[in-house]
């Protein structure tokens, strides 16, 4: 098997002839192609504007289990070739592909949706709940694409640095919170997640003045914005491929450490699925066979106790424990991590830092942390005991509460966390000066006449 599939609704064979001998008429009444114009009733800007969300949310757990691969999220114990390669950091133009039209096509579409819009509701569009929502998820569109990309394509003209499409996010905002105060109660949860992704945008740009002020305009902890997942439909990509079947798991990565821990955090649960015969190695790396099932995941999903690579004890993460998860794309936790990261640049504030910290730790029932005594380094593996040193406990808290969600290789990149110097969690070593952001794809390259001879390297493969 070479990868993941993206899913597809399909009517079995046998559902048809429920259909056919149940007596039900399928007479068709208006036969023929939806003309553009029936569209064009107010009543169906909400379904418009759900198909976009749609749109964005296929990107959305994308970014989720691929990122996770990507990083230091999950340990890749599965037998898809991208799986084998991500795990070690190689992930090239063609691999990006999938992930730049798709955050494209979801940028698109709300664009258009937008001109529907104010063709249907003229002069009301600009008070719509269903356009402040509409300019939200156009934002956050722009907003995965900068934290993930090396650099950004506009039309058909040549690269520009990533910032642009965090600016980008940032107008697309302000349009949101603009139309939803317009609009009053019913878009309230627009104009706080605009705000959101405003102070993840300022991150973005290395703004941390302004970053830190968005933040805290988000003044409810327990806030969150997500994707929409749904357990028939639109599936979430993570549950598929950790309780579907054995892809990645939990297995010796600081999730697991930390969930091992004296706090037993939380936010990253896991269950042994399965748990290694030979306990006499704290991390056994191939013992084919040497696997046996603990019983904790029968009935559940697959129920797999090995990885499906047929090596590795599968420990399942429990973050997403149904097929219809959803996915945060923004929340007051995040909002309070960012405050605390805003603390530490120039002359640091530890207490301001800490209290941010201890606020999320709080928020998750975790015992308070005492304020960092210096602001020491990051490390890999990461030191989930290190109480002292304010890098340590930033890396762990933003790790913990943003885990698997498509924010980490963003992370490691403003960072230069030394997981990318060539960390690797299971099998053959990672390359050293892994993968820190995606390459502008293949299709770019080839069908953009301005990026056809660059001399910038951007379209090396």
């Amino acid at each position: 098997m070479n990868n993941w599939t993206r899913r597809a609704g399909r009517v079995s064979a046998a559902a048809m002839v429920a259909v056919v001998f149940s007596g039900c008429s399928l007479e068709v009444l208006n036969p023929g192609a939806i003309q553009d114009a029936d569209l064009n009733t107010p009543e169906l800007m909400p379904v418009l504007v759900s198909g976009v969300s749609a749109e964005y949310n296929d990107i959305g757990d994308m970014y989720a289990f691929s990122g996770a691969r990507l990083t230091d999220e999950v340990a890749g114990t599965g037998s898809y070739t991208s799986t084998q390669e991500y795990r070690q950091g190689i992930f090239d133009w063609e691999s990006s592909e999938g992930f730049w039209e798709q955050a494209h096509e979801a940028a698109w579409a709300a664009d258009q949706a937008w001109i529907r819009l104010e063709e249907v509701l003229e002069a009301g569009a600009n008070s719509s709940p269903d356009a402040a929502r509409l300019f939200a998820l156009r934002g956050f569109a722009f907003q995965r694409l900068g934290e993930n990309f090396c650099q950004m394509v506009f039309s058909v003209e040549d690269w520009v640095d990533r910032t642009v499409a965090f600016d980008s996010a940032i107008a697309n905002f302000n349009r949101a919170i603009t139309i939803g105060t317009a609009a009053g109660a019913s878009a309230a949860q627009w104009v706080t997640a605009s705000q959101a992704g405003i102070a993840q945008a300022h991150v973005g740009r290395g703004d941390w003045a302004s970053a830190s002020s968005a933040a805290a305009a988000v003044t409810d902890i327990a806030f969150v914005d997500q994707a929409l997942y749904h357990a028939s439909a639109n599936t979430n990509q993570v549950w598929n491929e950790s309780w579907g079947r054995a892809e990645v798991g939990v297995y010796r990565t600081l999730a697991q450490r930390m969930h091992d821990g004296a706090d037993a955090d939380p936010r990253v649960a896991y269950t042994k699925c399965g748990e290694w015969d030979d306990l006499t190695s704290a991390y056994p790396d191939n013992i084919p066979g040497g696997v046996t099932s603990t019983g904790d995941c029968s009935g559940q999903g697959s129920g797999a106790h090995q990885g499906a690579d047929g090596d590795h004890a599968h420990y399942r993460q429990d973050k997403y424990n149904e097929r219809g998860s959803d996915i945060d794309r923004a929340s007051g936790v995040e909002m309070r991590l960012i405050q605390a990261e805003a603390a530490l640049q120039g002359t640091p504030d530890f207490a301001e830092f800490i209290g941010h910290i201890n606020a999320v730790r709080a928020h998750y029932g975790l015992a308070a942390l005492a304020a960092p005594t210096a602001m020491g380094t990051l490390s890999f593996p990461t030191d989930e005991t290190n109480m002292t040193d304010a890098l340590q406990i930033l890396d762990r808290e933003r790790y913990a509460t943003l885990w698997m969600t498509g924010r980490r290789l963003f992370d490691l990149d403003r960072w230069d966390h030394p997981f990318l110097a060539g960390g690797w969690i299971v099998g053959s070593a990672a390359l050293a000066n892994r993968l820190r952001c995606m390459p502008l794809p293949k299709i770019e390259c080839q069908l953009n006449p301005n990026l056809a001879d660059d001399a910038n390297g951007v379209c090396s493969g």
